[in-house]
């Protein structure tokens, strides 16, 4: 059931559409203003209420033949003025693999559990608001069981994709002491990004990592600030974030794989191989099917 709107919906429409609304309409139903052009010749009232249904019903043409984009563009007109009918345009782009229609869906729900299902999705295709919303939703076991070491893996594939957002929380969640021990370092190297991106509400948590913190390591998490690159999750990256929980469960479940810092080793891959010859996996290394052994391990352990 959809509940209440909460979507943004400034600067998201499609070229094409913007080309079929016109950017002045287009703005409007985004939310920002603009300049009227005074050396257009003043329209008749007729003519000016014509305008948006026309484009409006040629959008909507566009999503009824099946264009994805269209589809999803409608159910941003739509959101405010239908939100059922933008709800079927979202999910209809959703299901054919439109990441950011099935954000928008998670953000319409009034049912937390179907909130996160539809965040869910949006994560697996890369959305990276959806990703930060996952990883709230399982760090507080909002929606879901709570599972604060896989919450904090979405919201570190968030962060490190750039959303702010995602690395104020993931900075705080590590000063805090849910990623596990000696993680004030990182969390200060977070909070500092975050800052850096002009993201508010991390002052006081630096304010007393930097009370705990020796110079060395305050000045090493400074240098990580200032050099830093977003480092979305590609096959050729690689995904630290997912290797970091790993680590950070195998070391609760008993098991020496090193710091949980997302970064492979000798002691970390002799961890996984122990972990996967107990649990009759068989060869492999951080995979999905270790991820989700590993999931339903700390399920038990946290009984």
């Amino acid at each position: 059931m959809v509940g209440s709107y909460r979507m943004v919906t400034t600067g998201f429409f499609s070229s094409r559409t913007i080309a079929v609304l016109g950017l002045g309409f287009a703005l409007t139903l985004g939310g920002c203003g603009g300049n009227a052009n005074t050396s257009k010749p003043i329209q008749t009232a007729q003519e000016t209420a014509n305008e948006p249904a026309q484009s409006l019903n040629t959008l909507r043409a566009w999503a009824e033949s099946g264009d994805i984009g269209a589809q999803y563009d409608l159910g941003l007109t739509l959101a405010e003025s239908d939100p059922a009918a933008a709800a079927r345009w979202f999910e209809s782009a959703a299901l054919q693999g439109q990441g950011a229609a099935a954000y928008q869906l998670g953000l319409m729900q009034s049912d937390p559990n179907r909130a996160v299902e539809w965040y869910s999705m949006a994560s697996a295709m890369g959305h990276i608001g959806a990703q930060y919303q996952l990883g709230e939703a399982y760090l507080n076991g909002r929606g879901t069981a709570k599972e604060p070491g896989w919450g904090l893996m979405w919201m570190e594939r968030s962060a490190r994709a750039g959303y702010g957002p995602a690395q104020l929380a993931l900075g705080v969640a590590m000063a805090s002491g849910v990623a596990g021990r000696g993680q004030r370092a990182r969390a200060l190297t977070w909070l500092l990004i975050a800052e850096d991106n002009n993201i508010e509400g991390g002052e006081a948590t630096i304010s007393a990592l930097r009370a705990r913190l020796s110079n060395m390591y305050i000045e090493s998490a400074e240098q990580q600030a200032q050099s830093w690159r977003n480092e979305p999750f590609s096959d050729t990256t690689g995904d630290r974030a997912s290797l970091r929980f790993a680590q950070y469960a195998l070391s609760r479940l008993g098991y020496d794989p090193g710091t949980a810092d997302g970064i492979d080793g000798e002691r970390t891959y002799g961890a996984i191989a122990d972990f996967r010859a107990a649990e009759g996996l068989g060869g492999g290394g951080c995979d999905g099917k270790l991820l989700d052994r590993l999931r339903e391990r700390l399920t038990v352990l946290n009984r």
